[in-house]
């Protein structure tokens, strides 16, 4: 398996141009440097001031600002991957989201995809990136931001005491920390035992988990180096000897769903008959928020398998998240979907039986593992928590400081925090309120199928003729939806058709169609709380605006728009 590209990612060209301009980054004192002078040159006169590696930073901050992003903006698409990156073509990233906030009147329902920032979210990483860039130190105010964001992580979700949470770039990064984990619990995957890593719901998990899961870079830009190396396939340490993942479909060709547990737990069964080590996932809430039947759990504290439930999408409650931990899963879990994150933030959610066993136990090996094409290439020794304190002098290294990173976890806990008022009945109920409207309204157009509803995302297939539309007929509707079309389509409801309307992308679901999805987040679930009279417009618009599509579909695609 080498690079994959994700489903509506495009060739991204990562020559670097001159170094950005520092604006805003020097002081008054002679002893910092302005951003410029340190990326070029890695060091400073005392204290590190705010940088961060030099390579990926150049390019994600270059792209955003000659876009005419500001330099917070910027930052916020620092420290991750290719799909982070502001397209100079489009001014947003390949999810066409960018770096700040909808202006006024135009909607946002792509949670289970990709998040611009929300006001709030913005407002709070705004404030985070000034204490940063006034910070003499950074090194140090960045270690007490990231044990700052953990406590609050972990008081947000009320995990258990004895709990930990490692930060992470994205959801598909965090299933590299499963394998490393396993070969601290079981001593022999670092001499030859080989981990079997068995994935569910391929295609409705992100397109970057399965390689990930398999120890291969989802991506050719990672957070901490930029560009991979050509013909890297492998994180160092993570061989296609030691590695093997196998993965599990969600849907049959016709789009039925997949018993992904039962071939899951046969899958396991085999491995350790075979002599292999088990790592066991399942999903809670793939891209349609379709729910695997079992949640794996870890056995004998994982020295026999590992558990892993991806909760990625974040559309779980407390006591879900509880009964996971208490089985000794480990848990993914973003901010940068329900919570409505800018892309991406991740973290992985360490059950106390296994956070003890890392504590008591030395750094796992090979220890290239943790080099600046392994581990290095996406964690510092930052991100990790006090149970991991063996894995740090590993992972640490000059001049890697994740701030963006940082700046996206802001954003995310300012909404985690916020909704953390509202009970969790109280969100749930109102989750189910609101997708039975959706529904029901789709229902009645007669463009639309509201084929799939799961909790919080209403997935729907267009009408094509007396078929569907497609995967590829869909990705143009996805980016219709988020232009104004008046111009195009003079004979529909201007009101409707000019407003900008940001979903989530399509899937690829059967061989007869695909489907886009209407998915509400943290931020529209507070709205529809408080005011859910407005919320439901601006739901029926988006709604309205598809049907218009799906009625007009060949006019928009004869207009080369």
């Amino acid at each position: 398996v080498g690079v994959l590209s994700h489903s509506l990612q495009e060739p991204v060209s990562h020559s670097l141009q001159e170094p950005i301009a520092a604006r805003g980054f020097s002081t008054s004192t002679n002893a910092r440097r302005s951003f410029s002078s340190f990326a070029r040159t890695g060091v400073s006169s005392g204290r590190r001031q705010f940088s961060s590696v030099s390579l990926a930073v150049d390019e994600a901050v270059q792209s955003a600002t000659s876009c005419g992003f500001d330099e917070h903006e910027g930052w916020l698409t620092a420290g991750g991957d290719d799909r982070n990156l502001v397209k100079k073509e489009t001014g947003t990233n390949k999810y066409h989201c960018a770096p700040r906030p909808i202006e006024d009147g135009q909607i946002f329902r792509g949670s289970c995809t990709c998040n611009v920032p929300t006001k709030r979210g913005y407002g709070a990483s705004q404030v985070l990136f000034d204490k940063l860039k006034a910070a003499s130190d950074l090194d140090e105010a960045l270690q007490n931001v990231f044990d700052d964001q953990r406590k609050r992580i972990a008081e947000t979700l009320d995990l258990p005491d004895g709990c930990e949470v490692i930060i992470c770039p994205s959801g598909s990064d965090a299933e590299y920390l499963p394998i490393a984990i396993a070969r601290v619990l079981q001593p022999e995957t670092q001499t030859g035992r080989k981990i079997v890593n068995i994935v569910t719901q391929l295609r409705e998990i992100g397109a970057g988990s399965a390689p990930s899961a398999a120890g291969k870079f989802f991506s050719d830009y990672a957070p901490l180096i930029g560009k991979v190396p050509d013909g890297l396939a492998s994180l160092n340490g993570f061989h296609e000897d030691e590695v093997c993942e196998i993965s599990i479909p969600a849907r049959t060709p016709d789009g039925a769903v997949v018993d992904a547990s039962a071939e899951a737990s046969k899958l396991a069964e085999e491995a350790l008959e075979n002599g292999s080590y088990p790592i066991i996932h399942g999903v809670f809430g793939g891209k349609t928020g379709l729910i695997d039947a079992v949640m794996p759990g870890s056995t004998a504290g994982g020295e026999h398998s590992l558990g892993v439930v991806d909760a990625c999408q974040g559309r779980f409650s407390l006591d879900e998240l509880k009964g996971w931990l208490e089985q000794d899963s480990i848990v993914l879990f973003t901010a940068s979907k329900f919570y409505q994150a800018p892309p991406f933030c991740g973290a992985v959610i360490v059950p106390k039986a296994i956070a003890e066993k890392l504590k008591n136990s030395p750094p796992p090996g090979p220890k290239d593992m943790f080099s600046e094409t392994g581990l290095g290439a996406f964690v510092t020794d930052k991100e990790v928590p006090e149970c991991m304190e063996s894995w740090k002098p590993l992972l640490k290294k000059d001049n890697a400081n994740n701030i963006g990173l940082a700046l996206r976890w802001e954003a995310g806990l300012a909404a985690m925090e916020a909704l953390s008022n509202t009970a969790d009945d109280k969100r749930v109920k109102a989750v189910d309120d609101w997708a039975v409207e959706v529904r029901d309204f789709a229902s009645a157009q007669p463009e639309l199928d509201p084929c799939y509803v799961e909790r919080s995302i209403v997935s729907l297939r267009l009408v094509n003729g007396d078929g569907w539309l497609n995967m590829e007929q869909l990705r143009d509707v996805y980016r219709w939806v988020s232009l104004d079309l008046s111009s195009h389509l003079p004979n529909e409801d201007i009101d409707i058709i000019s407003t900008r309307c940001f979903i989530g992308q399509p899937v690829d679901v059967s061989e007869s169609h695909a489907i886009l999805r209407i998915a509400l987040g943290a931020d529209s679930l507070e709205s529809y709380i408080q005011d859910r009279d407005t919320t439901i417009r601006e739901d029926q618009i988006t709604v309205q605006k598809l049907a218009a599509i799906a009625r007009n579909f060949e006019t928009l695609k004869q207009s080369g728009i």
